[in-house]
């Protein structure tokens, strides 16, 4: 008579260093997803992934930068390089509200 061992059944191993997002689509917008992860020879996943990091860089990096023209570049810079002297009851008024408004 033999002897028959069983390896134990392993499970997949976690992967801790992913996170899952799970949406829902209208069909025609799931066609349109697959049909341009096909022209660029990618998966959904990895074609969804990069699309949607590329628009979070975008967004992040628009909210974060400052765009000027020339001419209001000009005027910010030179606002900081000369500041704007304050009269007395602006700088009075301006005291008060550090005081009242950005106390640490």
């Amino acid at each position: 008579m033999s002897t028959v061992c069983f390896a134990p059944l392993r499970s997949k191993p976690a992967r801790k260093d992913r996170e899952r997002i799970d949406i829902r689509l209208r069909p025609e917008q799931k066609e349109e997803i697959e049909k341009a992860a096909a022209i660029k020879d990618l998966t959904t996943t990895d074609f969804i992934i990069q699309t949607a990091v590329s628009k979070a860089r975008e967004t992040i990096h628009n909210h974060e930068t400052w765009l000027l023209d020339r001419v209001d570049s000009e005027i910010f810079a030179k606002a900081l390089l000369e500041p704007a002297i304050l009269e007395p009851e602006m700088a009075q008024l301006a005291k008060e509200y550090k005081e009242r408004f950005l106390k640490s």
